[in-house]
């Protein structure tokens, strides 16, 4: 059922990128967003879009770059674990390497966002 579910919604966010009227054409990149443990809730610029493991879509450029800033929240189902956050800005020429959109997400929810390694990116 939760795989019914992202799969709707990646052709949903197909779709609605298809509809720009931009005359540049973009790609769309997935990406696994996963959770340590499994289950976390996962926002992304303040949308609600379900539980990891889960696949989203997003905007690239020709560079496999965020064209939009994206902040994407991993919020624990148990009170005891932590929510973690990862932020990647708009696509810029001058640090190209901070908007590349990674492959896979895992947001390790025992760990405090203070801690280093909290988030990996591949």
């Amino acid at each position: 059922m939760k795989k019914f579910y992202s799969l709707t919604l990646v052709l949903l966010s197909l779709l609605l990128l298809s509809c720009t009227s931009d005359e540049k054409l973009s790609k769309v990149r997935l990406v696994e967003i996963k959770s340590v443990p499994e289950g976390a809730l996962i926002i992304i610029n303040g949308l609600n879009v379900g539980k990891a493991p889960l696949f989203a879509s997003f905007e690239a450029n020709e560079f496999s770059s965020f064209v939009k800033s994206v902040s994407i929240t991993a919020i624990p189902q148990k009170e005891d674990l932590f929510t973690q956050v990862i932020s990647f800005p708009a696509y810029n020429p001058n640090n190209p390497e901070k908007s590349t959109i990674p492959e896979s997400i895992t947001f390790n929810m025992f760990k405090s966002p203070n801690e280093e390694n909290t988030v990996e990116t591949k």
